[in-house]
């Protein structure tokens, strides 16, 4: 029930707003904008999440810690099995899941100024490495002040859901032509179904 929980959360759920189209950032494109004519009725799925690339922290002069951390997204095909969805063997540079997740990590500082979820996120992934830095060099917590210090919680306390809902987002397009041919018309008629699922990874 804290608000760590909560910036995961809502950085996953903007992540498939960018995937979709939903919310849309200056050369940021979406899985529906390339041409998928070829598989237009084949239904595609992936998963895209927020990872952390590189990571360190560097000490001043003066034994300031700063925690650097470069961030991005990664992108797999699924494929679909008796079990659900698994990792497709190999996902294509050129899949659509896999450009928009290039283009999110290519301008990320960009993404970061223009989502706030995602500059909290950006904070969250500092705190950890920082922390991560400190342990491994014998640090302890001092309880007392975790005491006097509790990280803020979100408004509905300990009624928040512990459970991690599965973050899913499907969408299905369909169009319909009309082509003359020989003095007659047929009708064609297209689907293109996708579906996104996601995470972060710290």
């Amino acid at each position: 029930g804290t608000v760590v929980g909560e910036v995961l959360f809502q950085a996953d759920y903007a992540l498939k707003q960018l995937c979709f189209g939903d919310k849309r950032l200056p050369g940021i494109p979406s899985a529906f904008d390339s041409d998928d004519s070829g598989c237009a009725d084949e239904p595609r799925a992936a998963r895209q999440w927020f990872t952390v690339r590189s990571a360190g922290v560097t000490v001043s002069s003066d034994g300031v810690l700063v925690p650097f951390v470069s961030m991005g997204v990664e992108a797999r095909r699924l494929t679909t099995g008796p079990d659900g969805y698994t990792d497709a063997p190999y996902t294509d540079p050129d899949d659509p899941w896999a450009r928009q997740a290039a283009a999110v990590t290519a301008r990320f500082g960009e993404v970061v100024a223009q989502l706030p979820v995602a500059k909290e996120l950006l904070e969250v992934a500092r705190a950890t490495v920082l922390a991560v830095y400190l342990l491994g060099r014998g640090y302890r917590c001092d309880d007392g002040a975790l005491q006097r210090y509790r990280p803020p919680r979100v408004p509905e306390g300990n009624a928040y859901s512990l459970e991690i809902p599965t973050l899913v987002k499907d969408r299905s397009i369909s169009s319909v032509t009309t082509v003359e041919q020989g003095g007659g018309s047929e009708l064609f008629v297209s689907r293109m179904s996708r579906s996104m699922r996601g995470g972060v990874d710290l």
